[in-house]
């Protein structure tokens, strides 16, 4: 039955499974190491391609968000929720207006551009984390509703182009010093209203056209493992060094697909 099959599925079923793990409250850091790994194993599949990683991975994030509402549904802020919300509508707006511009140019040049896109994403989240880490919190915030709104508008922004919001949320919420439930149960609600807003962007821009939803529905019950699997791992494991290679390994690989789209879009430039 697996004859044929290309051995980077394997890769984008791992991926898979780490939406359900990381939604379901283990490894903060995993969120951020789906996209560059989706990218990298769908890019080397025939009659996918890398822009394709992007709509495989949206509804199945739906679907990890509400395994996460369902389990934390009693425990969030919805006074956080209301101050991102402003700033993350006008983030989804620019980030469905770049996908849509990706759309409108020839599918060598935006593949290229997706590429460079996830790749310096990956860096620049990884190198905020550890540059956030060497010099310790913030402790003196900037004043709200300012923090929140440019926080949601980065947040929309990058979410829509990459899936890669997760740290961005994160370094906002854990200065406050929540309650680790109330952490979740708020990144669960949020993303949920997130990801749900990002449909309409998503099909006007062309990022299910090589990745129904119907597709990845035969790859839900890789999200429902993963999130038992996270709530198993959760009440026995601390996700401190789990997050530290998760981290490592998408670093590395956002540097591989941002080399990779710097390659094509010189391909591009010399077809041309």
């Amino acid at each position: 039955m697996l004859r044929g099959m290309s051995s980077w599925w394997f890769l984008v079923a791992f991926a898979i499974f780490l939406i359900g793990l990381t939604k379901s409250g283990f490894g903060s850091g995993a969120g951020l190491l789906n996209v560059p790994m989706m990218a990298l194993a769908m890019g080397q599949i025939p009659g996918r391609g890398t822009d394709a990683a992007l709509g495989l991975m949206l509804p199945l994030l739906i679907a990890g968000d509400l395994i996460a509402v369902y389990q934390y549904r009693a425990n969030f802020s919805l006074k956080l929720i209301k101050t991102l919300l402003p700033g993350t509508v006008a983030g989804v707006m620019i980030g469905g207006l770049m996908l849509w511009w990706f759309k409108e140019h020839e599918e060598l040049l935006a593949s290229a551009l997706i590429r460079i896109e996830i790749g310096c994403e990956s860096i620049a989240l990884v190198g905020l984390h550890w540059w956030r880490q060497w010099r310790g919190v913030q402790q003196r915030l900037m004043p709200e509703p300012l923090r929140g709104t440019l926080t949601g508008a980065f947040a929309g922004t990058s979410s829509t182009l990459a899936h890669a919001a997760g740290p961005i949320i994160a370094m906002y919420l854990l200065p406050l010093k929540i309650d680790r439930r109330v952490f979740v149960g708020t990144c669960a609600i949020y993303f949920f209203l997130l990801n749900t807003a990002k449909l309409p962007a998503y099909a006007m821009g062309g990022m299910f056209e090589k990745a129904s939803p119907l597709f990845a529905a035969a790859f839900l019950p890789l999200v429902v493992v993963g999130a038992l699997t996270g709530m198993w791992l959760n009440k026995r494991l601390s996700d401190r060094l789990f997050s530290r290679v998760v981290y490592v390994v998408t670093f590395v690989l956002g540097v591989y697909i941002l080399f990779d789209g710097l390659r094509g879009l010189r391909a591009y430039f010399q077809a041309v």
